[in-house]
């Protein structure tokens, strides 16, 4: 009797301590905002068997184009080769869409520091450079199935890269590392689609993501808001909902310039999740935010405008094959949305919510 008391005692203490320990697990950093160093525009991983990593640029553009570059590094363990690469979505104003990926070895890949150039192949002209944040270029001029792309955009007065504390954020065992590399900058240059080329100007916003495992392995879900008014007045959310998350805990965070002010607040857990349609597949429509500062959010989708994912190019058989293999494949969905927070009059702006499926 001894014996069983004592085994089921310890099997509840196990558990509590198992359900601590997952808690705690799922943390956003401590501490203050700070500058980023420098050296973290550059790759983080590019090692062991398994990593992810994303610079995710947003454009958002005065004639109501809009364009989204997503450089990547990669290495899906025993599945494929690593590789670095990009994804390109352009968002005409009249409504048409343009989506492009390309990949390339890992082994071609150009990190000049001293020339502040980050380029997936030597002879490809697929690159982001400039010191930041006193200048910086993006340029994409390839071509894919009949379609040319030429994207040459040029930001200036971008914002000092910020992070939350060191910017390593917790989930289980794994360190994820976050940037807002530029929480705001003024864009200009051109977006050319088969010869038709515009010339834009308006604003960007990019943050990097760094991992050494798979997003689809360790993520549910993960959601961006960007309002840019001007560049003393912004307000970013990027968040994401790990899969074994108790309480919907999140790791991310929210950033704010309002006059000279800079602020910068963790994102503690989503409270509410209401759902709707969105291309036929069941997407948030409102979420409901508490930040660690015990303050709420209500970010609100308002217009649907993009669905893309990469694994859409393979293959029944393929898709199924590499779904199985990496727990799920990475679906955006981007478009526009208004955030909600007590006291304050709604802002307009735009999401980008990604699902693992």
């Amino acid at each position: 009797m001894l014996k069983s008391i004592f085994r089921i005692l310890t099997a509840a203490l196990f558990l509590i301590f198992f359900y601590q320990t997952a808690v705690c697990q799922i943390s956003n950093p401590s501490g203050d905002i700070k500058k980023a160093p420098d050296q973290l525009i550059w790759a983080q991983t590019l090692e062991g068997s398994y990593f992810n990593e994303f610079w995710n640029y947003q454009f958002y553009f005065d004639n109501g184009m809009k364009a989204h570059i997503v450089f990547s590094v990669a290495n899906f363990g025993s599945l494929k080769s690593p590789v670095s690469g990009v994804r390109v979505s352009v968002y005409d104003h009249n409504g048409e869409l343009y989506q492009l990926s390309r990949e390339y070895p890992i082994e071609r890949l150009v990190q000049d520091k001293d020339n502040h150039r980050f380029q997936l192949h030597p002879e490809r002209e697929v690159f982001f450079e400039g010191k930041l944040p006193h200048q910086h270029r993006i340029v994409i001029n390839t071509s894919k199935d009949g379609v040319h792309y030429d994207i040459d955009l040029s930001l200036k007065n971008i914002s000092q890269a910020v992070m939350l504390g060191d910017g390593i954020f917790n989930v289980d065992s794994e360190k994820i590392g976050i940037v807002a590399h530029i929480p705001f900058a003024e864009a200009a240059g051109h977006v050319s689609i088969n010869n038709n080329k515009k010339r834009v100007t308006g604003t960007a916003y990019m943050d990097h993501t760094f991992q050494n495992q798979t997003t689809t392995r360790l993520m549910h879900s993960g959601y961006r808001f960007v309002n840019h008014l001007d560049q003393e007045n912004w307000d970013i959310l990027y968040f994401m909902l790990p899969k074994n998350s108790t309480n919907n805990r999140t790791i991310g965070y929210r950033v704010v310039k309002s006059g000279n002010n800079v602020s910068m607040t963790g994102v503690k857990r989503i409270e509410q999740l209401h759902r709707g349609r969105a291309f036929n597949t069941s997407v948030p429509r409102i979420v409901e935010l508490r930040l660690e500062d015990d303050s709420t959010l209500r970010i609100s989708r308002t217009e649907d405008q993009e669905k893309f994912s990469i694994l859409s190019e393979l293959g029944w058989l393929a898709r199924r094959a590499a779904r199985s293999f990496l727990g799920g494949e990475v679906i955006d969905f981007r478009g526009e949305a208004t955030l909600q927070e007590s006291s304050h009059r709604p802002k307009p702006g735009d999401y980008n919510f990604f699902l693992v499926d």
